[in-house]
């Protein structure tokens, strides 16, 4: 089973996430973050989950997380050893900062 690993730039990214909703709701803010862990968690066991990112080498993929009437969508790369968080966007966001 492959280790999971968050980039600081992936971590930066649910912060941002987080910092964006929490004026407008706790709870819901509090609440994303944690769909997004279970939902990366899942990547430990089923790493070939995510769908193959366009335009980019194999062991890139896209994992798109549920939330409320839209959700969020992690870019992570694979390999034998390793699963690399590499960024979260809400899925409204253009692109990966």
């Amino acid at each position: 089973m492959p280790r999971l690993i968050w980039t600081p730039a992936a971590l930066e990214d649910v912060q941002r996430l987080y910092h964006w909703l929490l004026p407008k709701d706790a709870e819901a803010a509090s609440r994303a973050v944690a769909t997004i862990r279970a939902e990366i968690g899942i990547l430990a066991t089923s790493p070939h989950i995510g769908r193959p990112v366009e335009n980019m080498d194999l062991e890139y993929r896209e994992r798109l997380i549920k939330f409320g009437d839209s959700g969020y969508v992690a870019l992570y790369r694979v390999d034998d050893r390793i699963v690399a968080i590499l960024a979260i966007r809400h899925q409204r966001e253009a692109g990966y900062s």
